[in-house]
């Protein structure tokens, strides 16, 4: 075995670990929390039923267990596909949810305090937590600067498991509530209710106008909502659910008694508008798991909103419980998000290759002569199913289909270079120099220069080696270190993204092949060989991508 299977090797072994314990600890306590509920709020006629349901409950976990252990003991990968990545996120969310009322289902009158000391000890947990674990590497990190003790390259690894996991856990779980207490005459802690009332409070009534101004524009003007419109409601209506479950124990405020009354009535337009562009979306794309979850995610806003209208004296449990629901319902059975988006996915594809007269029997008849949208389509379904290591589930494809630029000309007829250019400007170092004639390939000019750095700018502040990169709307200043200073920088060049791209742009008019020289900027002893280069067509600059060869003579 080489050296890179077996760090692979010891790295899923760890995954392993701490995704099974952290699955295990949290279905310990749901049946834990269950059986308290039971013993607390049972009287003693009862007695011998609730030991049964304790046996039953406490039995089925070795089993569950063991299920979770083989969905995440793949061959492959741990959680290799999306299938058990989405199963196992979505039961570990359950069972988090269920463990915030399980206990309180036969006694739920102050479930709203309840839920407040749950969130206290979580906060308070993860304080510790955080503090626990920077300990931790200081130490490590001391022992290994000072006394030159190597450790496992995994150590900090090792470390945030047996920290954010074990001890977070256990520290969590000791300050649990109690069922058995009673907290009918909690009180919310003073800054808490400032927060509540006089901060929260204007800025949703603020923000949710701003939605409902757009919502009516875009019905005057006949206009389709932006797509960025279903995240702006979506992350604002769960924050309102949880905001109106909260804020249903302060009776003493009465403007706050008449918002939530109100308010409720105005989530629905926004649902509306919300649901409006999402079905445009998947009409447009077909359904994937994240558009399914904004749908469920929907029906439980909805749901939430008709409780908080209809029932406005009761405990509020039934929220969470609707969430359980929900989340099962996605994650399991013949409506669950992975089953929908790959029936949604093939039968989109299905229906290009009919129209395209491109299916005999069970295979695929090349065809280059389809249209540009057509190409796309395929393509961006090819793409979004290999994503998720379930190009199988589309069918048709040939046995071990593997999705690349070659294999899709040899099946589907066609070639992929250039597609989607309407769409973005790019650029490829080992796509895009790649004459048909492998003679007039030229090899990088690195002559006089002695050392180089891979350059990837993936945020706004990227350091590499002895450089520093920060990225500033339409440049990229790059920065070196002072030669005898480490910890300094100083300036020495700025790549200004407009001009890049106005020259790629003109490239792309003139050549079919771009060369590495063609783009690459020469500089202070410096040189950089662009290796991919993605501009979008409009003049938005915060999605630019882009990566290069940074050398040094």
């Amino acid at each position: 075995m080489s050296t890179y299977n077996m760090g692979k090797s010891t790295e899923d072994f760890y995954l392993k670990f701490a995704f099974l314990s952290l699955f295990a600890i949290f279905l310990f306590a749901f049946v834990n929390l269950f059986n308290e509920g039971l013993l607390n709020y049972f009287n003693l006629n009862n007695l011998e039923r609730n030991h049964f349901f304790a046996i039953i409950s406490y039995a089925l976990c070795p089993p569950i267990l063991y299920g979770i252990y083989e969905l995440i003991n793949d061959d492959l990968g741990v959680l290799y596909t999306v299938d058990a990545k989405f199963i196992f996120i979505t039961f570990l969310f359950t069972l988090v949810v269920g463990t915030s009322f399980i206990a309180k289902a036969y006694y739920h009158k102050d479930y709203v305090a309840y839920f407040m000391k749950i969130m206290t000890s979580f906060v308070v947990s993860n304080i510790y937590s955080v503090i626990v674990f920077a300990g931790l590497s200081a130490i490590v990190f001391a022992l290994d600067k000072l006394f030159k003790i190597k450790f496992d390259s995994n150590i900090y690894v090792r470390c945030a498991i047996l920290v954010f996991i074990l001890f977070n856990v256990i520290t969590f779980l000791s300050d649990f509530p109690k069922t058995k207490t009673s907290y009918t005459d909690y009180k919310y802690p003073l800054p808490f209710r400032i927060l509540l009332i006089y901060i929260l409070l204007p800025l949703v009534i603020i923000y949710t106008a701003i939605l409902i101004v757009y919502f009516a524009k875009s019905l005057i003007l006949w206009e389709i909502p932006q797509g960025i419109i279903v995240n702006l409601v979506i992350w604002f209506s769960i924050f309102c659910v949880f905001y109106l479950f909260f804020i249903s124990r302060i009776e003493t405020n009465n403007f706050l008694n008449k918002f939530k009354k109100v308010f409720p009535f105005f989530i629905f337009p926004l649902l509306a508008m919300m649901y409006f562009a999402l079905i445009i979306r998947i009409n447009e794309y077909g359904m994937t798991e994240n558009r399914y979850l904004v749908f469920a995610f929907g029906i439980w806003i909805f749901l939430s909103m008709i409780y908080f209208i209809l029932y406005r004296d009761n405990s509020n449990i039934t929220i969470p419980i609707l969430l359980c629901i929900i989340l099962l319902c996605t994650s399991i059975g013949p409506i669950s998000a992975t089953r929908l988006t790959e029936k949604s996915q093939k039968n989109r594809f299905v229906d290009v290759l009919k129209r395209n007269n491109m299916i005999s029997g069970d295979k695929i008849i090349p065809n280059p002569d389809i249209s540009s949208d057509d190409k796309k389509l395929i393509t961006g379904i090819l793409q979004f199913m290999d994503s998720g290591n379930r190009l199988n589930k589309l069918g048709y494809l040939p046995d071990n289909f593997k999705y690349s630029d070659e294999s899709v000309t040899q099946v589907f007829g066609f070639d992929t270079t250039g597609l989607y250019s309407d769409v973005y400007l790019g650029y490829m170092l080992n796509e895009d120099y790649n004459p048909k004639n492998p003679a007039e390939l030229e090899p990088l000019d690195i002559e006089g220069y002695k050392s180089m750095v891979v350059v990837d700018i993936s945020s706004d502040d990227t350091i590499y080696s002895d450089y520093k990169f920060v990225r500033k709307e339409t440049k990229i200043d790059i920065y070196e270190t002072y030669p005898d200073n480490s910890d300094k920088f100083k300036k020495i060049y700025t790549i200004d993204l407009r001009e890049l791209k106005d020259k790629l742009k003109a490239l792309r008019k003139n050549e079919n092949n771009i060369k590495p020289d063609d783009l690459s900027i020469v500089f202070a002893e410096h040189k950089i060989i662009f290796t991919n280069l993605y501009f979008p067509n409009d003049d938005n600059f915060n999605d630019v991508y882009i990566s290069f060869y940074l050398m040094r003579s």
